[in-house]
Parts: structure tokens; C-alpha cells; sequence
């Protein structure tokens, strides 16, 4: 009888993991104590060796794949048995259920974060012209004003035409 190579829940904040480096590719005779593949969590990444030898008949996790607790990545035959059918559709629920369970729940009101339409919105600029405008003693978005546009970020010279054409801090 095959063997399911699943993600284990080996510690109780592990819901997920990263697949290396597969070692082995489908067709491969295994023998215990092989290395299959390079499995990668947030604190410590470890090669999976088989416990059961066999032939590895499928492998359902891409290099550089996340894959959730539970999840099957590979399929050892003893007999040259097929993999099992579910398998698929496991995979296909388990990830389902992971990206729902790591969407945020968090619904931010950008509004008041970011200002209403209403309120003050962030005139775009340059750092070099924030500076100069700050030196000159000029708000950013009189300039911003005194240019029409909001549709681009205020430059270097559009502050130093402002200085020069507009009397800067005394227009």
C-alpha cells in the first residue's frame, strides 16, 4: 500500500510551510533515511527524509510552494500502485480553507485614515522640493495651488518658479 506524504503539524503555531528543494523527482526508487525534498518554515528549515521505501510516484508541490498543514506533496508506491484519487481534491480544499483563514480580517476605513474628499488631500511632491519649500518658507501646496494641477508631483523648479514669479512667502 502507498504512502500520502502530508505536512505534519508538528508545532501548535505551524500552519504553513515553504517546499524547498526537491531532492528526489517522480520515478525515483526511495530507500528510508532518503532525502526527499528541503521543507522550510519560519524558524527552521529541514530535509524530509522518507520512512518507507518505495518509488515516488507523484508530486503535488512545485519548488518554493507555501502549502498549509495537511497538505499532501508527494505520493510513495510500494507496488507501483497509482496515487490516490483525492488527492487532488484534498490539496484543492486545503488551500482553499488556508487563504481564507489568512485573509485579514481587518476592514480599514481609508477614509479616516487617509482624509475624506472633503478634507485635506496630500499635495505630491519631491523631496528635494518639500525641502526647498520648507527653506523658503513656503507651504507645498500653496505651490500646488499656484500651479493648477494636482495631477503630477511638484518638482524643484516648480517651487523655484513659485519663489520667483509668485513673491514666495510674502504672495
Amino acid at each position: 500500500m502507498g504512502q500520502r506524504i502530508a505536512i505534519e503539524k508538528w508545532a501548535e503555531n505551524l500552519e504553513e510551510v515553504t517546499i524547498g528543494q526537491w531532492v528526489k523527482s517522480e520515478g525515483d526508487t526511495l530507500e528510508i533515511g532518503d532525502i526527499l525534498c528541503e521543507i522550510i518554515t519560519d524558524k527552521v528549515t529541514f530535509e524530509y527524509t522518507i520512512e518507507q521505501p518505495g518509488t515516488l510516484s507523484a508530486v503535488y508541490a512545485a519548488e518554493h510552494s507555501v502549502v498549509p498543514v495537511g497538505y499532501v506533496i508527494a505520493f510513495v508506491s510500494e507496488g507501483g500502485e497509482p496515487p490516490d484519487e483525492g488527492i487532488g481534491e484534498l490539496n484543492e480544499r486545503l488551500l482553499a480553507e488556508h487563504q481564507q483563514r489568512s485573509e485579514p480580517d481587518l476592514e480599514l476605513d481609508l477614509e479616516a485614515i487617509l482624509g475624506s474628499a472633503g478634507g485635506a488631500k496630500k499635495t505630491r511632491a519631491v523631496p528635494a522640493a518639500r525641502r526647498l519649500a520648507r527653506q523658503a518658507g513656503i507651504d507645498i501646496d500653496d505651490v500646488a495651488q499656484w500651479l493648477g494641477t494636482s495631477d503630477r508631483a511638484i518638482t524643484v523648479e516648480d517651487v523655484e518658479s513659485y519663489i520667483e514669479q509668485a513673491g514666495g512667502a510674502d504672495a
